[in-house]
């Protein structure tokens, strides 16, 4: 019976023996994953090339405008469309002008008269100086019959030739020009629609060339140059990389983005790079 009760203690220990070690050998696998997964996320997040720096921001264009009509009036004819390129001075918008071009041929005609009345005046006061050099005539004389008609004309020749320019101004406003050469990317208006001195009616774009802005820390701004040529995925417009040049960086900190400013130009001749497009520039520093 002894015998019994000293086997039985035996195996009891040899039992708690063997399971000790599977838990020990548990824990000792698990602190190797552990560290093993720690490893691969610092290989993750150390960067593969020290001095480059990547930074994302959306395509915009250099030149942009949202073209406002000078004066209101009822659109006649709208001569573009979106996607329509234009080049600097090409008319965009006709309004009805036929009232202004009436008051450019009563202007006209006012110069007309005040010119024949200029004329007149001008030789009528060349007489009177060589009538006041014979001493024919007195000075008063002179002053009142020659010199001071003749001043009036000139005034009233001076003031109609300022009112027929007032009215070309007025009636070459009711054609709204392109300020620069670019593409139509917005239309608001159609013909028989009244046109208002606020809201936009076309919106250009220059899309010869496009910026891309970024930011980049404290630690790398010092390492840039502007006319630097750089790297640039745009993957929505090419499987290719494109050049770009660096033509701006800030001298200050933006405070709430945290970073100093970077300002990447790229030349766009065929337009495939199209303003909102997400891009990725590659900066490299000083090496």
């Amino acid at each position: 019976m002894l015998r019994k009760k000293k086997l039985l203690l035996g195996i009891l220990v040899l039992a708690m023996l063997l399971l000790t070690g599977c838990n020990a050998g548990t824990e000792t696998g698990a602190d190797s994953k552990e560290s093993k997964t720690d490893n691969i996320a610092e290989a993750e997040t150390s960067p593969k090339s020290p001095g480059t720096v990547v930074i994302s921001g959306k395509i915009e264009a250099v030149q942009m405008a949202n073209l406002v009509s000078k004066v209101a009036g009822k659109v006649e004819m709208v001569h573009v469309d979106i996607g329509t390129p234009v080049k600097a001075g090409q008319v965009l918008m006709s309004l009805d002008a036929g009232d202004k071009a009436a008051e450019i041929e009563v202007a006209t005609a006012q110069v007309n008269s005040a010119q024949v009345e200029y004329e007149l005046a001008q030789s009528n006061y060349q007489r009177g100086q060589e009538l006041l050099a014979a001493q024919a005539i007195s000075q008063a004389e002179y002053e009142k019959t020659y010199e001071g008609p003749f001043k009036r004309a000139e005034a009233q020749l001076q003031s109609a030739q300022a009112s027929l320019k007032k009215q070309q101004i007025t009636y070459n406003d009711m054609f709204m020009k392109a300020p620069f050469d670019g593409v139509i990317t917005a239309r608001n208006i159609n013909p028989g629609e009244m046109a208002g001195t606020q809201n936009t009616v076309f919106t250009l774009v220059n899309l010869d060339q496009v910026v891309i802005k970024g930011m980049v820390n404290e630690n790398f701004i010092n390492q840039l140059q502007n006319g630097q040529a750089v790297k640039v995925r745009v993957p929505a417009a090419s499987d290719q990389e494109f050049t770009g040049v660096i033509n701006n960086l800030g001298l200050s900190a933006d405070l709430q983005a945290k970073g100093y400013p970077v300002k990447i130009k790229l030349e766009n001749p065929d337009h495939i790079l199209k303003p909102g497009m997400f891009a990725e520039v590659i900066l490299e520093g000083k090496k």
